[in-house]
C-alpha cells in the first residue's frame, strides 16, 4: 500500500457517510429515484438520443425494418412464386438483394432492389411493398430512367392477390 493513501474505518464505507455531503446527497437522490414506483416518461430522453424527433411514418417504418440480406414476410412469399417461376421455366434466375443503383449521380442516393431477376437474357430489378412511400416512389423512376437497359417491375400483395405495376 502506498503511504499517501487514506485509510477509512469499514464502518463509514458500509453505512454510505463515505464523501463529501454533495455525493452523499446525488448518492439519496439516485436511490429514492430507483426506489420509486411511478413510471417515467421515456419520450423525450429518446429523441434526445436519437439527436432529431421522428415523424409518426418514421417510428412506424423503423419498427418494420429488417437487417440487411434479411427478407420480410411479403419478400419471402414472392421469392416462393419466383422460385416457383423458375421450376417451370419462366425465369432463368433471381437473387434477392444482389444489387446497389447509385441514383443520378448522387454520392449519397443508392437503391437497392428486392429483386434481381434474369428472364430471356434480359435484367429485371422487382420491388417488393406493402404500401407505398413517396420517396420510394420517387426512387424507383428515377432508377427506371437511369438504367434503361433494365426492366423494373414493383409488386404489392393485395388481399392475396400480386398486382403489378411497371416503371
Amino acid at each position: 500500500m502506498n503511504k499517501n493513501a487514506l485509510r477509512y474505518p469499514e464502518s463509514a464505507i458500509a453505512g454510505g457517510r463515505f464523501g463529501t455531503a454533495r455525493i452523499h446527497g446525488e448518492v439519496a437522490s439516485a436511490a429514492a429515484r430507483l426506489e420509486s414506483t411511478a413510471p417515467t416518461a421515456l419520450d423525450a430522453p429518446i429523441a434526445q438520443l436519437l439527436g432529431r424527433a421522428q415523424t409518426s411514418v418514421q417510428r412506424m417504418q423503423a419498427l418494420g425494418r429488417k437487417p440487411r440480406g434479411e427478407m420480410n414476410k411479403t419478400e419471402r412469399a414472392y421469392s416462393q412464386l419466383l422460385a416457383a417461376r423458375k421450376h417451370i421455366g419462366e425465369i432463368d434466375d433471381f437473387a434477392f438483394e444482389s444489387v446497389k443503383l447509385r441514383l443520378a449521380g448522387a454520392t449519397l442516393c443508392f437503391y437497392t432492389p428486392d429483386f434481381c431477376v434474369w428472364a430471356g437474357g434480359r435484367v429485371q430489378f422487382h420491388e417488393v411493398k406493402g404500401f407505398w412511400t413517396d420517396d420510394a416512389r420517387v426512387k424507383i423512376k428515377v432508377a427506371a430512367a437511369s438504367v434503361p437497359w433494365a426492366r423494373f417491375i414493383a409488386v404489392r400483395l393485395v388481399k392475396g392477390e400480386w398486382i403489378r405495376e411497371d416503371f
